[in-house]
């Protein structure tokens, strides 16, 4: 008898689906497949809640959380947005909310490239200890063209999804690679390991960017047409090995917490929508962590002044630096960052040597969980005539 999940399983193997998932035909031939019932006859462990998230991913914004004196702006923190980031930025002037940036630092106008390179994941007690307790988790990043490179083709987006497994699956399973970074991330424990690392200890800090990864890689050349695009994070553990990590289970490596799964640099937006849809379709009991559509983002002032309400601008400002992205629910208070500065992608005190930073990290801002980018913003020429300039 046919096995819906199996078959389904070798079409995509077969078809180079999840090798080449860039490729717009396969990926709208996989995504157009897969109504709800199809989805849950192939996967036996079918989230509803995350196959409509997936499925609408692409079709509203979230609005920029900004916290003033307790409050929020845009929107009211509820159900639905505790689990957004807040995007603080570090630069000359400190943390700062990056929707409130000073618009006046951008670069004015014209194409932009931009390099995100994601450095690390600290991870609060709290959601180590959900990691350990489920059996993986992934992180996904997401970052796309508002305006297409020529008007007749598609807005591209550039996406990559990370996967990490239990810390305390010891001799069971192999971890998942640990990524490169200039200062070294602890690792987890090897597969022949059954001692877990303590909670809160500096295993909680852990490098997600590899410089010689080729789906990191292509995360330092975005182009950003006309200055504007969306940007989106989002951290989950699985209570079950979903069926999109067990197919991508090869390859993760033993080593560290996290590991690039699958990197979609450039793909068109109805093949990322049509690969969101089968993402979502082989999800397994996910508890999410960080949790977002995609928020706009101004990398030029006329960018910025074209939504029509500068100063109350429904995104965030793109400038270089850090960004340094916190959920909702547990976004620092701003005298808990007065005295702090950030160090090799870590929120540390001044004057950290680089030998502790990972332990520094983990002891600092204890109850919150964030995630760092290194960001890059330089004006571009696509085409002559293009040219943005330099703020």
């Amino acid at each position: 008898m046919s096995n819906p999940r199996r078959d389904f399983v070798k079409g995509c193997l077969s078809a180079g689906v999840f090798s080449g998932l860039s490729s717009l035909k396969e990926s709208r031939a996989i995504g157009t497949l897969l109504d709800e019932e199809t989805a849950q006859a192939i996967n036996p462990e079918f989230d509803l809640n995350s196959y409509n998230f997936w499925s609408d991913f692409l079709a509203s914004d979230a609005v920029p959380i900004v916290r003033a004196s307790g409050q929020t702006r845009g929107a009211g923190l509820t159900a639905d947005n505790e689990l957004q980031p807040v995007f603080m930025h570090y630069g000359p002037e400190g943390f700062r909310n990056a929707a409130e940036l000073d618009a006046s630092k951008l670069i004015p106008e014209g194409d932009v490239k931009v390099s995100l390179n994601t450095s690390i994941i600290k991870i609060a007690t709290q959601d180590l200890n959900t990691f350990e307790k489920l059996q993986n988790a992934q992180i996904r990043v997401d970052v796309a063209q508002k305006a297409p490179i020529l008007p007749i083709i598609e807005a591209m987006a550039y996406t990559v999804v990370s996967g990490m497994v239990s810390l305390r699956s010891g001799s069971k399973r192999s971890t998942a690679s640990s990524a490169k970074a200039p200062a070294k991330a602890s690792s987890s424990p090897q597969s022949g390991s059954t001692k877990s690392p303590p909670l809160g200890d500096k295993s909680s800090v852990q490098s997600i960017g590899a410089n010689d990864d080729p789906a990191w890689q292509k995360m330092q050349n975005i182009i950003l047409p006309q200055g504007e695009g969306r940007w989106a994070l989002n951290l989950e553990a699985q209570k079950k090995d979903s069926l999109f990590f067990k197919v991508f289970q090869n390859v993760i490596k033993e080593g560290g917490l996290f590991a690039p799964m699958i990197g979609l640099p450039g793909i068109a937006m109805s093949a990322l929508q049509s690969f969101n849809v089968l993402y979502g379709a082989l999800h397994a009991q996910p508890v999410p962590i960080i949790k977002s559509n995609p928020l706009r983002v101004f990398a030029t002032q006329k960018s910025y002044e074209e939504t029509g309400t500068p100063g109350s601008a429904q995104g965030i400002l793109l400038q270089s630096g850090t960004y340094i992205l916190v959920p909702a629910n547990r976004a620092p208070a701003t005298d808990e960052l007065k005295n702090l500065t950030v160090i090799q992608g870590r929120v540390v005190p001044p004057k950290t040597s680089a030998t502790e930073l990972d332990a520094a990290a983990a002891d600092t801002l204890k109850g919150i969980t964030y995630v760092t980018f290194d960001v890059g913003v330089s004006p571009m020429t696509i085409f002559t005539g293009n040219v943005a300039k330099p703020a």
